[in-house]
């Protein structure tokens, strides 16, 4: 099962890309948390990235005209997804915004399903349901005297996820195995345009982003240039990963994701707290580690 070692390792990456985002957004966004900076380092990014791949791939443009949208498309997602992740993690803890990563597989299910043909069984329609109702209890806060249902971070997850599934259908709708590098390197290309695109016409982001380099300097971009490049390693392998095996199995070794989380934060906060910290305290944690538990038990009734 080569393909799930190679998906195995993406969850592995983003974990630690996304303990940097939070240590970021914490420390060097400003009184407001903007996010702003982090957006379009990951944007611009690929430039850098589609560079490469284009001076050691062949036949970039023998694709299609309608392949190349659909791809620049999924590039220009990307970046929509990026701004919705990362405003979820200017307010919330990172291990209740990754959590929300679990809904993609069944986005991933949804989307496979009316575009690609892949069918549903019952207990993936079960097993789908329950990852939801973990998803919906991981967004109330129980620390509140009542509950209190955070709407701002399920709204921005949902759209997170829901665009990520998508990213993923297009590309294997568009790419194979033997285009893989021509595809990612149009995919990039979208990620890029979008990047200037906000550069230039997002005020707001485009100061944020000056700001960090002028006062953070070399620190900031050495993290986030490490960040990105391992944000692409894990895209990269997700993306070769289901090209060869089903979308949603794929995406659901991304489960895996939020338990990392958690393992990386629980021991930041104790050895290393002026990196990430999160409240730990046993009302906060059960709580969070039910909706572990039932989101895990709805993706294990999925393939089980």
């Amino acid at each position: 099962m080569d393909w799930f070692l190679i998906a195995l390792a993406a969850p592995f990456l983003w974990a630690l890309v996304n303990m940097a985002d939070k240590y970021l957004v914490t420390n060097y966004s400003g009184e407001k948390k903007s996010s702003g900076a982090l957006v379009l380092f990951s944007s611009l990014i690929g430039i850098v990235a589609a560079a490469l791949i284009g001076v050691f791939t062949t036949g970039t443009f023998a694709i299609s005209a309608l392949d190349k949208i659909l791809l620049v498309i999924t590039g220009i997602l990307s970046i929509c997804y990026i701004v919705l992740y990362l405003k979820a993690l200017e307010t919330e803890e990172i291990s209740a915004v990754i959590t929300w990563t679990l809904m993609i597989p069944v986005f991933g299910y949804l989307l496979s399903f009316l575009f690609l043909g892949e069918t549903l069984a019952h207990k993936e329609l079960l097993g789908s349901s329950i990852i939801f109702l973990g998803a919906v209890v991981l967004s109330i806060d129980f620390t509140h005297v009542g509950l209190l249902f955070k709407k701002r971070i399920a709204l921005l997850m949902v759209g997170t996820c829901l665009m990520y599934a998508t990213n993923g259908v297009i590309f294997k709708f568009v790419a194979s195995a033997d285009s893989f590098w021509v595809s990612s390197f149009w995919e990039y290309v979208g990620l890029a345009f979008g990047g200037i695109f906000i550069f230039l016409f997002f005020g707001s982001y485009r100061r944020d982003f000056v700001r960090n380099i002028r006062t953070s300097g070399g620190f900031i971009f050495f993290i986030n240039v490490i960040s990105e490049f391992s944000t692409i390693a894990g895209n990269l392998l997700t993306s070769y990963a289901i090209l060869i095996a089903p979308i949603a199995l794929v995406y659901m070794v991304g489960a895996f994701q939020p338990l990392i989380v958690f393992i990386f934060t629980g021991l930041s906060t104790k050895f290393w707290p002026k990196l990430v910290t999160e409240d730990f305290s046993r009302k906060a944690l059960i709580p969070k580690l039910i909706a572990l538990v039932v989101m895990l038990v709805g993706s294990a009734v999925l393939f089980l």
